[in-house]
């Protein structure tokens, strides 16, 4: 598309063109996590983030230099590799470790045929540390954060497009239009990704309160009910284990009655934070839910009842010596823990859930804290 062909500026159609393919990413981003959502399956929105993004941003970058590698005109798409760059590490903050990215660039030179030009090996180089400057960029909230991106980015394109117009003999004319046209539309992200960040930061705001607690910072009934329900069906389908272990506060009432409600809020967010920390030295996937009042429940997928029985240990013991100081005192509380393995009799995952709570209720009423697995 050319200025004598169309009478429109090559900057005018680098804005639709840039603009278009990030309002492409978020409509697949948004059409999948939709998708994933309505299949009721448990899932990790900056997981999904992570492995689209990057997906977008190497093929968009790839398919688009095959169309222009063997001419004279293969560094015409460098803006949009510079924009890219910044999309994925400032905008979607995107943790890519720097060794695949360097991967990336070998597997570009090569792709080009350039793999021994000293140029192009410092252009990577180069590129690579853009990455991680963006990426440290967007992680901390520093004073004038749109001085420090374009700062940061006018300094690595400089940089950057003194590689290409020395690599591909370009006049300087070349170079300083192109670096504003980099720098006009570095500056349109970052007006286009305030408007989107506010959006997102309202939906993640709503995914926060349907499916965490706000008091334990813990997922929730709702999303444990997701969870069940995923893992039940999975479970039968395709005959894999699926364990539960279950567990709430050994007179919790009583430290409610005795010391208010303030110090039951705070035994709850204390037992919450070191039961999450034991298991999930276990094992990171694993997720605690806030069930009930006092109650708790963890599930796992793949697990049998000798794999499930160190977790529910786990638990059990990072409150046993909890200490919980509370104005002038230091509360202490036990757990008492049920725990079991789907069987062939659960129809549903209700019938799961009854059994691992009467394990719980067996706990309770042969004298609290202890264990019960069957």
């Amino acid at each position: 598309m050319s200025w004598s062909m169309w009478l429109v500026p090559p900057i005018i159609t680098s804005i639709f063109f840039v603009l278009g393919i990030i309002t492409l990413y978020w409509s697949i981003f948004t059409w999948v996590t939709a998708k994933v959502e309505s299949s009721s399956k448990p899932y990790n929105v900056k997981r999904v983030q992570v492995i689209l993004g990057t997906s977008c941003a190497v093929i968009s970058v790839f398919a688009l230099q095959l169309i222009v590698r063997d001419s004279h005109l293969s560094w015409t798409f460098t803006n949009f590799q510079l924009l890219l760059l910044i999309f994925v590490a400032y905008f979607l903050q995107l943790k890519i470790p720097n060794w695949l990215i360097l991967l990336a660039g070998i597997g570009f030179m090569l792709m080009n045929g350039n793999i021994s030009a000293i140029l192009s090996w410092g252009y990577t180089l180069l590129f690579v540390l853009f990455y991680m400057f963006s990426y440290q960029q967007s992680t901390h909230l520093w004073r004038a954060p749109y001085t420090r991106y374009i700062t940061v980015a006018t300094c690595f394109g400089l940089a950057l497009w003194l590689f290409v117009k020395f690599r591909f003999h370009l006049p300087w004319t070349t170079y300083w239009i192109e670096m504003g046209d980099y720098l006009v539309l570095a500056s349109l992200m970052y007006g286009y990704f305030k408007i989107q960040d506010k959006d997102r930061r309202i939906k993640d705001r709503l995914f926060q309160s349907a499916n965490w607690d706000a008091l334990t910072h813990v997922q929730n009934y709702a999303a444990y009910d997701r969870a069940i329900g995923y893992h039940f069906r999975e479970s039968v389908m395709h005959n894999k284990d699926l364990a539960m272990v279950m567990f709430d506060i050994d007179h919790f009432k009583r430290v409610n009655d005795t010391y208010g409600h303030l110090a039951g809020d705070e035994v709850l967010k204390r037992v919450a934070s070191e039961v999450a920390n034991a298991i999930k030295a276990i094992n990171p996937e694993i997720i605690l839910y806030r069930t009930g009042g006092e109650e708790f429940n963890i599930l796992l997928p793949g697990y049998d009842i000798n794999r499930t029985r160190p977790v529910a240990e786990a638990a059990f013991d990072a409150v046993k010596n909890l200490k919980i100081p509370y104005n002038e005192e230091t509360l202490q509380v036990t757990i008492s823990v049920g725990v079991s393995v789907l069987n062939e009799g659960d129809h549903n995952p209700l019938d799961f859930y009854k059994r691992v709570d009467a394990n719980l209720y067996h706990s309770k009423q042969t004298g609290r804290h202890r264990i019960t697995i069957g």
